[in-house]
């Protein structure tokens, strides 16, 4: 069942509007949960595996884990949510297109160490490489990096990536943001309601 209209459901049947605080505590921890146990979500692209390293989905830096939510907002509504605005499309699923841009800049196997000396922005990365001495160059849909003066590789293909270059990205949907029916009706024992059909 859909958080929201879960939520809204049960705040529809409650008798003591105090108890909102209590059940938009445990949506909100409950829905964490379902991000930090990342079950049955699909496993990470090879590309972010290389750019990250391995773990579960949705956990790289935990900020949306915790940007989850709740506010008290009257007597007879509470809201769980997130201020994050790529929460949607990590939940549902969908493509990432170039919004002013030709392209998308996919961080390369060992772009996130650049991004922490340079910057995490390419443009950021390109100018801290150049001012460091690197020539950055395009190769295909990749952009390459090489120390001036060092001796290049005899296979092209063994300059490092910094980025990918992507006409487009499909996210898969690895759904989080949802309250099965036992967490539903624990949420409604915790508050001592009824658990009613809805």
């Amino acid at each position: 069942m859909d958080a929201i209209k879960a939520l809204d459901n049960l705040s529809k049947a409650l008798q003591n509007p105090r108890k909102l605080k209590t059940i938009g505590g445990m949506a909100r921890e409950i829905i964490r949960g379902h991000i930090h146990k990342g079950q049955s979500m699909k496993p990470l692209a090879p590309a972010t595996v290389a750019y990250r390293g391995k773990g579960k989905p949705l956990q790289d830096t935990g900020s949306l884990r915790d940007s989850i939510t709740f506010s008290y907002i009257d007597e007879r509504t509470v809201s769980v949510g997130t201020n994050k605005p790529y929460a949607r499309l990590q939940n549902n699923g969908g493509v990432i297109r170039p919004k002013n841009k030709n392209w998308l800049w996919i961080p390369g196997p060992k772009t996130r160490q650049l991004q922490r000396r340079y910057g995490y922005s390419p443009t950021d990365v390109l100018k801290g490489l150049k001012a460091d001495g690197f020539s950055i160059f395009r190769m295909g849909r990749t952009m390459r990096y090489w120390k001036k003066g060092k001796k290049p590789p005899k296979d092209s293909r063994d300059y490092p990536v910094a980025y990918y270059l992507k006409k487009s990205v499909e996210i898969p949907a690895r759904p989080f943001f949802y309250l099965t029916a036992e967490e539903m009706a624990l949420i409604t024992e915790e508050v001592g309601l009824e658990l009613k059909q809805f």
